[in-house]
């Protein structure tokens, strides 16, 4: 179960005439935003507390397992965005990554404490370690300098590679079908722009095709061939 609460929110008042603008001062400050704590919760029954906390310590003593319920948290997160951003047909609700979160927490409770924000006992990823959340090497891509260069005029992004970034998005939000449709036509933009990749073109149109016809596209090989076209964009920002 998934429990979204909003905290620092402020509530509006009635308006009974068009707020005017209001000068600002000389440096104003920054304006409090609200926070959104979404909260996975698993209806797992302990024996007792010293079993809650046995699995606690586990929790926190296992990267690869902490790692895991922080992506199963966000999947979970996103499948509920992606359902907002369809059906409200809102382009700007974006996806979000357990890496960028303000904080990443493990804990127990009773069904209302947790519900409620509250624990019995809860730990909390230090930044480093929530920063190890991110899947993919950024620092190769050089992405400040990149958009210095797309900014200045020097460089322009291929339509092939938003599709990409994208189509990596899907899959890894467990969206298959989209990741198979885009990414077979970033291949074929690329291949359009004098760039191919034969082998992962053909894995994403083959992809494309299972989609198309009501199947399940094969997602080893949708991976693979996603994998190869990130190399390829990396491969020319870095050089």
């Amino acid at each position: 179960m998934l429990v979204l609460t909003t905290l620092g929110a402020t509530r509006a008042g009635p308006r009974l005439r068009r707020a005017k603008a209001q000068p600002l001062a000389e440096t104003p400050g920054a304006s409090p935003l609200p926070l959104t704590r979404a909260t996975l919760i698993r209806p797992r029954p302990f024996g007792d507390e010293a079993a809650a906390e046995r699995w606690l310590r586990e929790v926190c003593a296992d990267r690869d397992l902490w790692s895991s319920l922080a992506r199963e948290a966000a999947a979970e997160l996103n499948r509920l965005l992606h359902a907002h951003r369809t059906a409200a047909g809102d382009p700007y609700v974006a996806d979000v990554d357990a890496a960028r979160a303000v904080a990443v927490r493990f804990g127990y409770g009773t069904g209302d404490e947790v519900a409620d924000g509250r624990w019995r006992a809860a730990n909390e990823l230090a930044e480093p370690e929530r920063r190890k959340l991110v899947q993919r090497d950024y620092e190769a891509l050089r992405p400040q300098e990149r958009v210095a260069a797309v900014l200045a005029g020097r460089e322009v992004v291929g339509p092939h590679e938003d599709l990409i970034v994208r189509a990596r998005g899907d899959f890894d939000a467990g969206r298959l079908d989209a990741a198979a449709l885009g990414l077979d036509a970033a291949l074929r933009a690329m291949a359009a722009g004098g760039a191919s990749l034969p082998a992962a073109a053909d894995a994403a149109a083959a992809a494309q095709r299972a989609v198309v016809g009501g199947d399940a596209p094969d997602r080893a090989a949708l991976e693979t061939a996603l994998r190869e076209a990130e190399m390829a964009i990396r491969k020319r920002a870095i050089g």
